[in-house]
């Protein structure tokens, strides 16, 4: 295959890529839409597939605009958007026939309605993690370029909210007179490695994280002051310890620089802590979207096991409508958060274990006499990525769970669990509906409901 070529962009793939064809191969390309034609280069070339990207505009396909973005339109990318060249109804409608042409083959005449829109398309993420490097012009932060750790520095990212951008500008110019070194991966010298920030719902309030390698901060108590007194709403400082090399961003390490390491939130009328740890979804508008569709589509129910719950998002808005719920979350910090969210939201009935879901659902289901819980009506799943491991599958299946929601980001491991639990024969597949968790992204949030045979 030549070097360069003439592709037509045919439909647009899991991964955020455009798919084409040339020379009987597959070829996948970044920042591509249906119906646009472009000169491109090869980047890389695989027996029958090839990976591409744009180098010279012929046509530009329906539902194309400009991005938004200075870093997006660079030959090597932020990774942090792939579509942010579509407009916002293509977004949504490539989203839905993704998920359509994956999951439908399970259930054939099941019916998978549209993506709907989310209240916050962008500066929606409440949590960002931004690498620090050093330039000519000294320390500098930014996104991950896609399938790399070289840094594409922004000034301003349209997911995240602009305040993001403004303390961590502030924090670098504070470092750099402080004489802080970034961090190189290359020679695991320097300190400073991220900078985070989270925020709640109205941004009264914020968590900045700066992530280092070693213990040593210089001049970190003027750093304190000064940020803080420039911004308010800075809550807590933490300095998060990462002594290791490789791609894990936090350490098991802190210290406590000012302030609590958690904030305060609210989520469909309830309050939170969340700890800077802790798993909480990065866009609340869409969050209370599926919120409210699990609850009419729940009812009433007896007991209800939420599993990867979190610090109690789902099983919490779901409480006043069962008779109990447990929550069982790996984190420690989460779950910490999840009981003191229930008492902060007067929830008697709900339960919390601290364990891994694949460990526990096992020991829970499997001796019902011996066992404090009785056989769940409904179980919640909202796993990451990775999806739910094999044995706590198998236990829901064993046991005979009447139902179950599954809340998945990641679409083929949400189909390779489906494939698992209705190839049992005790489950049929009742609805699928996606969710737009991620705008200006490829990524997908799927809930799925199954009911036992």
């Amino acid at each position: 295959m030549n070097k360069r070529f003439i592709l037509r962009i045919e439909k647009l793939a899991l991964g955020g890529f455009g798919l084409g064809f040339h020379e009987g191969k597959a070829v996948f390309a970044q920042r591509m839409a249906v119906g646009d034609l472009a000169e491109v280069e090869l980047v890389k070339e695989r027996k029958d597939t090839a990976f591409a990207r744009p180098l010279r505009w012929l046509e530009r396909g329906k539902g194309v605009r400009e991005a938004d973005c200075a870093s997006f339109d660079l030959d090597d990318p932020c990774g942090g958007c792939d579509w942010l060249m579509l407009d916002y109804p293509a977004q949504l409608a490539a989203k839905t026939e993704l998920v359509r042409e994956l999951l439908q083959p399970l259930a054939p005449d099941l019916k998978i309605g549209a993506t709907p829109a989310s209240p916050n398309p962008v500066n929606y993420r409440n949590k960002a993690f931004l690498p620090v490097g050093s330039g000519a012009d000294g320390l500098y932060y930014g996104i991950y370029a896609r399938w790399s750790h070289r840094i594409v520095p922004h000034q301003r990212c349209v997911l995240h909210p602009q305040l993001f951008d403004t303390i961590a500008q502030r924090c670098l110019e504070i470092c750099r007179k402080a004489g802080v070194q970034a961090y190189s991966e290359a020679s695991h010298t320097g300190t400073l490695r991220h900078i985070g920030l989270r925020c709640n719902k109205d941004q009264s309030s914020v968590l900045l994280i700066l992530v280092t390698r070693g213990a040593k901060l210089p001049f970190s108590n003027l750093f304190v002051k000064q940020i803080t007194a420039e911004f308010p709403c800075i809550s807590g400082i933490v300095q998060n310890i990462n002594r290791e090399r490789g791609n894990v961003i936090l350490g098991p390490e802190d210290k406590l620089l000012y302030g609590n390491p958690w904030l305060f939130d609210e989520l469909a009328g309830k309050r939170f802590r969340i700890h800077y740890r802790s798993f909480w979804q990065i866009n609340r508008g869409t969050t209370e979207q599926i919120i409210a569709r699990l609850q009419k589509l729940m009812g009433s129910a007896g007991l209800v096991f939420d599993a990867y719950s979190g610090i109690g998002a789902l099983g919490l808005n779901l409480a006043a409508q069962a008779e109990r719920v447990l929550c069982v979350e790996e984190c420690r910090e989460a779950a910490l958060d999840g009981e003191l969210n229930s008492e902060l939201n007067d929830l008697a009935n709900v339960d919390h274990l601290c364990a891994r879901v694949e460990d526990a659902l096992p020991a829970l289901l499997s001796d019902q006499q011996s066992s404090p819980c009785k056989t769940p009506d409904v179980i919640i799943l909202d796993p990451p990525r990775s999806g739910v491991k094999p044995a706590a599958l198998q236990a829901i299946i064993d046991t005979g769970i009447e139902r179950i929601f599954y809340l998945s980001c990641a679409p083929m491991t949400l189909h390779r669990d489906l494939k698992i639990l209705l190839g049992s024969g005790r489950y049929k597949l009742e609805g699928i509906q996606t969710f737009d968790m991620f705008p200006q992204t490829w990524h997908i949030e799927t809930l799925a409901w199954l009911s036992r045979l």
